[in-house]
Parts: structure tokens; sequence; C-alpha cells
């Protein structure tokens, strides 16, 4: 009871701060509001720019904490405050801000835990409450900690975004094709890792936090597939309060504002479980307009990042040999890729799936023919559209029985 009753005032006490700078400039307004959304502890910030107070069909970003297992539930106010590392920059962001505390668990990458993307849909929901958003123009960003959520919930998450800003984070294991149709921001410091930028810790952060090498090694990944991507590796560290961070965070502004959610692209993959690991990854049968009813036991392959190199970089040397390697590593699971070819024809690679769904759209193809669709190379399946009902962006399905 007197934990309800605690919930209870601090729900109805969120507190609003007005923000300036000391030479009296107006840089937004921020409130919290306690617990999270969806759950008994932590806080969610909301943070809004100044041009962006009053207005209707805002942009949003859902913005990920960096830290670790013992970040506190202010955490999010060390980046959005009057002082913090994303001001004043953030004053003139194209977008409003959400920022709960990470959900907590044992593991340092908490924003990787299972469940999370079930956080991050409840802090998107309270945030149209606060706000009128442009369900078209919602964004996910995170710094260091919250960089490998973005990596994560971005593969896992990117059919609700309109762009993923990846900010000096990490990743183990990935599939970045399942980011197909939402680009992406790839924003590091060459010197993350460095002696001279280690800031206030006793000794340079080591490469496997949030080196450089896990930037590199993305932006060389999703080159190779296609990704849409912008890649921005500037000379400072890991820090955003380093300039040249600051400036690559303009940079990422005004990307942004360029972006908007795209429901059909022409391409999409489906794999369960979905992310990139550590410590966990995520379950989805359905993303953008591919849906797994079926599967079996099987296994598929994903890339992984080998690092190379001393861990800890006390000479500029050394830090030059921190380096990466890929391989290819098994999953099991199920993976469903797909194109969408024009004039009602649809290309599928369908692994350890034996029954699945294509979901569509008027923009997607004419729904009162026929369409053809191929798997595995297999002589081609002529379907017709099932009506769909319920569904904010699509009307009808294509539901594909493979045979053995």
């Amino acid at each position: 009871m007197y934990i309800a009753f605690i919930r209870s005032v601090l729900l109805l006490g969120a507190t609003v701060f007005g923000l300036t700078h000391a030479s009296g400039a107006a840089v937004g307004r921020l409130f919290f509001e306690a617990p999270a959304p969806g759950r008994d502890e932590g806080r969610v910030y909301y943070y809004v720019p100044p041009a962006l107070e009053g207005k209707k069909n805002v942009p949003l970003l859902i913005f990920l904490h960096g830290g670790d297992k013992t970040s506190p539930v202010d955490a999010p106010a060390r980046y959005l405050g009057e002082n913090g590392w994303l001001q004043p920059e953030f004053a003139s962001a194209p977008f409003v801000v959400a920022a709960a505390s990470a959900p907590p668990t044992r593991h340092s990458s908490r924003w990787n835990a299972a469940g999370t993307e079930h956080a991050i849909d409840a802090l998107i929901a309270a945030a149209k409450r606060h706000f009128d958003v442009d369900p078209n123009r919602v964004f996910l960003g995170g710094h260091s900690m919250g960089g490998f959520g973005a990596y994560h919930l971005g593969q896992v998450m990117a059919d609700r975004f309109a762009g993923v800003w990846m900010s000096a984070g990490a990743w183990w294991e990935a599939d970045f094709r399942t980011l197909y149709g939402t680009p992406v921001y790839l924003q590091h410091g060459r010197n993350d890792c460095a002696d001279a930028f280690k800031m206030t810790l006793p000794e340079p952060r080591r490469h496997h936090w949030c080196g450089v090498s896990f930037a590199r090694a993305a932006h060389e990944l999703m080159q190779r597939d296609g990704v849409e991507h912008i890649y921005d590796e500037h000379a400072e560290g890991h820090s955003l309060a380093w300039p040249a961070a600051r400036a690559a965070t303009r940079r990422f502004f005004a990307w942004a504002a360029r972006q908007r959610r795209n429901p059909y692209p022409a391409k999409a993959v489906l794999e369960t479980p979905c992310g990139s690991r550590h410590p966990d990854f995520t379950f989805i049968t359905r993303a953008r307009w591919l849906e797994i009813i079926r599967e079996e036991v099987g296994e598929f392959l994903v890339d992984a990042i080998l690092l190379e190199g001393p861990a800890v970089a006390r000479t500029d040397a050394e830090l030059a040999q921190q380096t990466y390697t890929l391989r290819r590593v098994w999953r099991e699971g199920a993976r469903l890729s797909a194109e969408n070819l024009g004039d009602n024809r649809f290309r599928v690679t369908a692994e350890n799936v034996n029954e699945f769904a294509i979901l569509l759209a008027p923009a997607m193809g004419d729904l009162a023919r026929p369409f053809s669709v191929m798997v595995n190379g297999r002589a081609p399946q002529t379907l017709s559209a099932e009506p769909l009902a319920g569904d904010p962006d699509y009307t009808a399905r294509l539901r594909v029985i493979l045979k053995p």
C-alpha cells in the first residue's frame, strides 16, 4: 500500500523545469514523470525545444541514455538539463524528446535486455498523450549504453521509426538488413578509446566498451548490404560534450529534419530472434510487411564482430592497433528476406519458415489483381489478397504456405 501511495504521489507530482542559459536565452522546457510508463520504477523525462512549444504534429525522438547498471533514475537529465551534455544543441532540435531511465537489470547493456521493446512502445504511447506527435516522424537514438540499445532495438523495431541515431555504441551480432527502409545515422569519435580523451577515467576507455571499431564495422556491413545510412566519424572522444561531437550532433539534426517513415520499402527482412545479443535477443514474428506464421527448427547466418588489438590503448600506436574482423555465425531461428519487384510480384527467401504472410497496401500493388510470389527460387505461386482489418498501415495480405 505504501508503494502504491508513493507511486500515486509521483504520478501527480510531475516536475517541470523551464531552462535558460547563463546569457538568459531560453533553451526549452524539461519535465519528468515517475514511474516510467508501464513500469513500477524509474523516470521518463520530456524535453521541448522552444520552437516546438505548443506546436501540433511534432516529430519525436526516443533517446536512450548512457551509463551502466548503476545509472540513476535521473540519468536522462544529465543529457537534457540546462547544463546537460546535449545542451545547448538540443535547444534547436527538430523534435521533442522522450527519455526514460533504462530498465533495471544486472547487465550493463540495460537497453538490450529482453522485453525492452515493450518499454519503448509504452514510452511512445506516453509521449503521444503529452504531445501531438507525427506518427511518421518518430526517431530512435542513443549514446554509449544507449548506443548499444540503438544498435539492438533499431534492428528489432525499425518499422516504427523514421530514422535511427546510433552514437558511440556497440554491437556483437547483427543483420543490418533488418533496417531496410529505415535510414541510420552512425556517429562515433575516432578517439573514443584514446588516452588523451579519457577525461576523468583512471585509464582510457576499453576497446570492447564503445570503441570506434563497432561503428566502422557497422558502416562496412551497411555499405555491403545497401542499408541507407550516414557515417559521421568525428575527431574527438566518447563524450557528446566534445566540440566535434556537438558538431556531429547538429549534422544529425539537419539529417533528421529530412526523414519520414516509409511503411512500404521495396525490401524487407524479418528474423526471429533478432538484435545484437549482449545480453539478450528479441523474439518477433512481424516486421514491416512480413509476418512469420509457422516456422521449423533450424539456423540462419548473421554477421558478428571480433575485436583485435589491445583492450586498453595507452599510446597512439596501441590505439592504431585496435581494429576488427568480421565473421559469420549461426543463430537458431527463422528468417524471411523479401523484395517487392513491382507489378504485383514478390521474391522471397525463406529460411526455416513453413508459412508466412505478406501484408499489403494500395501503394504496394493492385489489390484487385492476383499476385505472384516466388519463394527460394521455386515456381511462383499465384495468390489473391485477403482483406485485413485493424492495421494502421496495411489493408490486405497474402498467405503463403510452403510445400515440402
